[in-house]
């Protein structure tokens, strides 16, 4: 049996034993399964969902590459103002962008931050003292595209010190019309944001009252669907890993997962392999499309905006509650919570990094996870409703709702992302452990 087939078989007889013993759950009603996948198994980096072009065949490309700076500004909704200079070739003036400012902690991980759909709509302020040193590789990419709308940096590095890098990064942003302002006060921006909270801002060369008379009227992701510009245009399908041929007793039976794409990274995707097939769908997917599909589960991913402007997705998770286990990460998190009947709200600066700690309740562990998220649910909105639902994990930082489960209607939920990209990896299998309890102790009655 091969390394892919050992570590499928090993989900599915882990899940089928606990689902057979009546064992794996916690006081708390959490699942618990440990132990279960130890790599990931990444879909091809080569696969159009995933690929994008950055042009270049190596690191020879750099050695031709010519960047100069241009002074420009960002410009902030309350007049706020920092000066700083555009990174651009001498051919490409620097463009003027308005999007939501927020700021992102993680020490590394810039490529695989630009490249999540969760960004749609946001420029990035990276805090780490550096950016570009290690330049950018095809394979790190989690969507097919950069989504951010522009990134913003203390510093960049011009020089590229990695031997498997294959462009630089300001190489790529440029040929995605993504501009790169650096060489400004990154702490000062920060600061300013924590006090007032993540607001509009304008990148631009021109006059800063002009920008600032454009800004004034600019609105952050509250109220808006963003959803629907990154879901994927057509369904695709992810084979399960192999299992090896003949009947093992309690052995978890092949199923299909449901992945609606709400923003889904790449390394996800490979979070939740196993025995069962993955179909990755359209946000905007109906109950009887998802229905004739017959999933074993159905996941609910990450991705950009406010969850309370998508009315429509909250409703065909509702229809599907009870119905089908049912799992959700950051977006899809929140999602689910409304489906219930909870409420959101927008956080002042938002989770934005890779060294959250979120404690679990169940056995009082702590993980220090990967985020991105502007809203939470409501936990106060939790205790209202009829269906019980149980607390699983809790943000030390601020206290936010991490984790739910809902016992009865065989659903559960996590705020931060598991499988990071960028972040620590001690969280990776979290999610598929669970979604494996789930079908394992009644599956989806489609199936």
């Amino acid at each position: 049996m091969g390394e892919d087939q050992q570590e499928s078989a090993a989900l599915g007889r882990v899940a089928g034993e606990v689902a057979a013993s009546g064992e794996g759950n916690t006081g708390s009603g959490e699942a618990n399964y440990t132990g279960v996948i130890d790599s990931f198994q990444l879909p091809s980096a080569d696969s159009e969902h995933y690929r994008i072009d950055i042009g270049g065949s190596g690191p020879t490309d750099f050695e031709t590459e010519l960047f100069v700076t241009t002074p420009g500004w960002l410009v902030l909704r309350d007049g706020a103002r920092f000066a700083g200079e555009f990174v651009r070739s001498p051919q490409s003036p620097p463009p003027s962008v308005t999007a939501e400012v927020v700021f992102n902690t993680a020490m590394s991980g810039y490529q695989e931050v630009i490249s999540d759909p969760s960004y749609y709509g946001q420029m990035v302020c990276f805090t780490t003292a550096q950016l570009g040193n290690y330049g950018v590789t095809q394979a790190d990419f989690q969507s097919g595209r950069v989504w951010v709308a522009a990134v913003l940096a203390p510093r960049y590095t011009v020089r590229v010190s990695n031997f498997a890098a294959e462009r630089s990064l300001a190489a790529v942003l440029e040929m995605a019309g993504v501009p790169l302002f650096v060489n400004f006060d990154a702490r000062r921006l920060v600061r300013h944001l924590r006090d007032v909270g993540a607001i509009p801002g304008r990148l631009t060369t021109e006059d800063p009252e002009s920008a600032l008379a454009e800004v004034r009227d600019a609105v952050g992701t509250e109220g808006r669907n963003l959803v629907d510009q990154v879901s994927t245009a057509s369904s695709y399908t992810i084979a399960p890993l192999g299992v090896s041929g003949g009947s093992t007793p309690g052995l978890l039976a092949p199923g299909r997962l449901v992945v609606i794409d709400y923003g889904v990274k790449r390394a996800m995707l490979a979070s939740l392999r196993g025995p069962w097939e993955i179909v990755v769908v359209n946000a905007s997917i109906g109950v009887s499309q998802i229905r004739a599909l017959a999933p074993s589960a159905v996941f609910l991913s990450n991705g950009p905006g406010d969850p309370e402007a998508l009315a429509d997705k909250v409703a065909t998770i509702a229809a599907l509650l009870g119905e089908v286990p049912i799992a959700g990460i950051c977006l899809g998190h929140q999602l689910l919570a409304l489906a219930l009947g909870a409420s959101t709200f927008k956080l002042k600066f938002g989770h934005h990094g890779s060294n959250h700690p979120v404690a679990r309740l169940a056995d009082n562990s702590v993980a220090i996870t990967a985020q991105n998220h502007n809203y939470a649910v409501d936990e106060e909105s939790l205790g209202d409703l009829e269906t019980e639902v149980v607390i699983t994990h809790r943000n030390l930082f601020d206290g936010v709702v991490e984790g739910f489960r809902c016992p009865e209607l065989r659903a559960l939920s996590l705020q931060y992302h598991p499988e990071a990209a960028p972040g620590p990896l001690e969280e990776r299998t979290y999610m598929a452990t669970q979604i494996a309890g789930l079908i394992a102790n009644g599956g989806g009655r489609h199936a």
